[in-house]
């Protein structure tokens, strides 16, 4: 079945986009030098703190509803598949 390889590229590509992102987000705090300004670096270090725990929040939020997708769809194909009729009578064995 496809769907197999379908969700190892998702989750593939997504590991690689959070590796990305972690890497952009680590060399962007490195990036920033001090203000000079101490209370205005801490309130920076703060907001982006919130908008990185607001993206792994999203991410999550994103995932769960790609799973309930999922199951959604498995649901429907299993109802499905239970409901139609029989193809034909069973071949019967031959000696």
């Amino acid at each position: 079945m496809g769907c197999g390889r379908h969700a190892r590229d998702w989750h593939e590509a997504r590991h690689r986009w959070k590796e990305h992102m972690r890497a952009k987000a680590e060399s962007w705090h490195r990036g920033y030098r001090s203000s000079g300004n101490r209370a205005f670096d801490e309130y920076r270090e703060e907001a982006l703190r919130k908008l990185e725990d607001e993206q792994r929040e999203f991410m999550e939020f994103l995932d769960r509803l790609r799973h309930a997708k999922d199951k959604s769809e498995f649901d429907q194909f299993m109802s499905e598949r239970l409901n139609r009729p029989p193809s034909g009578p069973e071949p019967q064995p031959q000696n």
